[in-house]
């Protein structure tokens, strides 16, 4: 077939349709890997910015760059690290993503609900957006379960909106100025 297409493609993986049971409990190995990998990234990440001098200068650059600059951290050095580590973490979220099936020109859209997802639970808070994409993971079933058909689709939005609304910088927002 052709390398370029709106069909939508499967990536085949050795673990494919295979299940860990366990009582009445049946878990996909597919859905158990991405929580592992996600729990596992969160804390590197987690130790790697509470506990390096990269990670510290890191956090200082993005709260005040001209102050960072003056300490001796090389901003644009550091702003050069984010972006390879931002396209590390994409990738990997892309393979744990395409690995649970098809791949569709409107697999894209999923970035729209991350955002809110980061939104809901505070830009600067990593528990802040796990916490919104628990949000946003439970509330779409949810209204689609118990609410009238295509609430679903707008459920999470509107919870941005009413978090945009009365709490702008999110669940977690940080009122106090970190000290890096």
């Amino acid at each position: 077939g052709a390398t370029w297409s709106h069909e939508p493609t499967s990536l085949e993986t050795p673990y494919a349709g295979q299940d860990i049971r366990s009582g009445g409990l049946v878990l996909g190995i597919d859905e158990v890997l991405i929580v592992v990998v996600t729990a596992i990234l969160t804390l590197l990440f987690y130790l790697f910015f509470s506990r390096t001098r990269i990670g510290l200068a890191m956090q200082a650059a993005s709260q005040n760059q001209l102050a960072a600059y003056y300490m001796g951290i090389p901003v644009k050095r550091i702003h050069s690290l984010v972006w390879g580590l931002s396209g590390m973490v994409a990738a990997v979220a892309g393979i744990l993503f395409a690995s649970k099936g098809a791949i569709d020109p409107s697999t894209g859209l999923l970035g729209i609900k991350a955002f809110a997802a980061a939104a809901i639970g505070g830009f600067g808070s990593l528990p802040g957006a796990l916490l919104g994409g628990l949000i946003i993971g439970l509330v779409e079933p949810l209204a689609s379960r118990y609410g009238p058909s295509g609430v679903s689709q707008i459920a999470p939005y509107a919870i941005l909106l009413l978090i945009l609304i009365f709490r702008p910088g999110g669940i977690f927002s940080q009122t106090q100025r970190k000290k890096v």
